[in-house]
């Protein structure tokens, strides 16, 4: 992976934190890993346990930094999650996961932060 994105990423992981402080999340962990694969963030709002997906992007022609989130990705991210439930012994609370999209211009400035919360459904795990 080039610097130039590591440090794309690495901009767009900060700029999302700050989004989710200013609307209430506590971050509970920063790049979380298990055997399953990493969590950008685990935070919790409202109760919830939100397991938190970030994507950058500096170029439209990918499409939408969400789109990046592919079902392989969510079914890591849900693997994931859940043995991080089961080793805190959370595992009958209230979770979601939700994906936090930057785009940036091309002069690293913001053009939109969004956030798309409960993407993938974890019934039946």
């Amino acid at each position: 992976m080039g610097r130039e994105k590591i440090g794309l990423g690495r901009l767009g992981e900060r700029l999302a934190l700050e989004f989710l402080i200013e609307r209430g999340y506590k971050i509970l962990e920063i790049n979380y890993r298990n055997l399953f694969g990493e969590v950008d963030v685990v935070g919790k709002i409202k109760g919830v346990v939100v397991f938190v997906e970030i994507k950058t992007r500096s170029t439209s022609s990918l499409g939408p930094p969400f789109i990046s989130v592919t079902p392989l990705k969510q079914r890591h991210i849900i693997k994931t999650a859940l043995l991080y439930l089961k080793m805190r012994d959370l595992i009958h609370s209230n979770w979601r996961v939700d994906v936090v999209s930057v785009k940036l211009n091309s002069d690293y400035g913001v053009e939109y932060i969004d956030l798309i919360e409960n993407v993938v459904e974890n019934d039946g795990y």
